[in-house]
């Protein structure tokens, strides 16, 4: 009976210490939980602890808020005019369109921060560390940037007008640069190959600068004095002009161009020497007579546009598409045409030289429209899309050439051997085929 006693109390021991096992740590995680969601906000205050709260649009103007932890809280749009956030911790704070003028942000975490389109005027970031904030549009009048640190913040159209900004300040070359042309006013400055993107230079003095290869995509020139200035191969792509902003008709055309998409434009004769035009819409442009010498074209639209007579000496065409445009009689020495698109163009007595920058089959071709193909071994060349148009090939050699979709509408194709010639598409409208060996060869379709 004893041993059966102890036998008892020592189950009961056991069950006692497995549900202490069990229990106490699910206690604790329930616990934790429970204070997790509701605890926190019952036993802990507002400010200082304020992490992920939403404070949108809220009033909070003038209060005491320093060294409070406000992590990833939400203050869009609020109204924090002169409010004290000395060495708060504003990490990943949304500040987007808040009022911040006169507000006190010396030593705070602003650490991926938006602050786009807030109004910091007057406000101390003295100290601050603002590393890839976001101040996109941000007004920055007054504002005390000494010693802060702004290394990959962005500042793209943020007005630096007025903004305090010193040799103790950490900032991206672009921003500080953006800011010294805001704020010091240099004459005619050296801006070759400068990069401007995105930069608020509303209103800047620009006469005279030298921003030759300057990229000022997306820059705000509003009201900028660019009189003289020298904008060759300058990229102005979504910048904004207006018709305040000072500028040579020559570069206002180019601007023009490259922004306000519109097909079959009336170029004839202009002035577009060294601008840069890559990727633009020019489908259907008239551009005869054209200046374009060292004009950057890569990519650009040119299908079915006239080009006859231009001058397109050293300009670049990489992968632009001149497909059934005319290059009639235009200056193509220097010219680079890599990859460029000449399906179909018109060749006649365009210029080039050894400084062409083109493939062995566009050379032939051209040569071919130009100097005749009457008698030439041609066996196997591989000539589609190409306008052949009245070119004569009297009695040359074209077995198992391809010609398909080529127009060789009037062309001499008198006594050629065209045995096994790929014609397939190939337009032979008024072409003299007498004596022509086409035995094998494939012919267009029969309409």
């Amino acid at each position: 009976m004893l041993e059966r006693g102890h036998a008892g109390d020592r189950a009961r021991r056991e069950r006692l210490y497995l549900l202490l096992a069990v229990g106490v740590p699910l206690v604790v995680l329930v616990a934790v939980f429970f204070y997790g969601l509701v605890g926190r906000t019952l036993w802990e205050n507002c400010p200082p602890a304020c992490r992920e709260h939403d404070f949108t649009a809220a009033d909070l103007a003038g209060q005491d808020w320093r060294n409070a932890d406000l992590r990833a809280a939400q203050l869009s749009r609020a109204n924090l005019r002169g409010t004290d956030f000395s060495r708060a911790d504003l990490y990943f704070a949304n500040l987007a369109g808040a009022d911040l003028t006169g507000a006190h942000l010396a030593g705070s975490n602003l650490v991926g921060a938006s602050l786009n389109a807030a109004d910091l005027t007057g406000a101390d970031f003295s100290g601050a560390d603002l590393g890839g904030a976001r101040l996109r549009g941000a007004r920055l009048a007054g504002a005390n940037f000494s010693a802060a640190d702004l290394t990959a913040a962005d500042l793209a159209q943020a007005d630096f007008h007025g903004a305090l900004i010193d040799a103790t300040t950490r900032l991206d070359a672009r921003w500080r640069r953006a800011w010294e042309l805001v704020n010091t006013a240099p004459v005619a400055p050296l801006l070759a190959g400068a990069d401007l993107r995105a930069a608020n230079l509303r209103g800047v003095n620009l006469a005279g600068a030298d921003l030759s290869r300057a990229n000022l995509t997306e820059a705000d020139l509003s009201g900028a004095d660019l009189t003289e200035a020298r904008l060759d191969l300058a990229r102005l792509q979504q910048s904004q002009i207006d018709a305040t902003t000072q500028i040579a008709p020559k570069w206002r055309q180019a601007w023009e161009i490259i922004n306000r998409i519109a097909a079959g434009r009336d170029l004839a004769g202009a002035d577009l020497d060294h601008a840069y035009l890559a990727g633009t819409y020019l489908r259907r442009a008239d551009l005869t007579g054209a200046h374009l010498a060292g004009a950057q074209l890569a990519a650009a639209d040119l299908r079915f546009a006239t080009l006859a007579g231009a001058d397109l000496r050293g300009a670049d065409l990489t992968d632009a598409s001149i497909q059934e445009g005319s290059l009639a009689g235009a200056d193509l020495r220097g010219a680079t045409l890599t990859q460029t698109d000449l399906r179909l163009a018109d060749l006649r007595s365009a210029l080039v030289d050894d400084t062409t920058q083109m493939s062995d089959y566009q050379r032939l071709a051209f040569d071919l429209v130009n100097n005749g193909g009457a008698g030439r071994d041609l066996r196997d060349a591989f000539l589609a899309w190409n306008d052949f148009a009245g070119v004569d090939f009297t009695a040359a050699n074209l077995a198992g050439a391809d010609l398909r979709n080529s127009d060789l509408s009037g062309a001499n194709l008198t006594g050629a051997d065209l045995q096994h010639a790929n014609l397939k598409d190939a337009i032979l409208d008024g072409a003299l085929l007498d004596g022509a060996n086409l035995e094998g060869a494939t012919l267009p379709m029969s309409p």
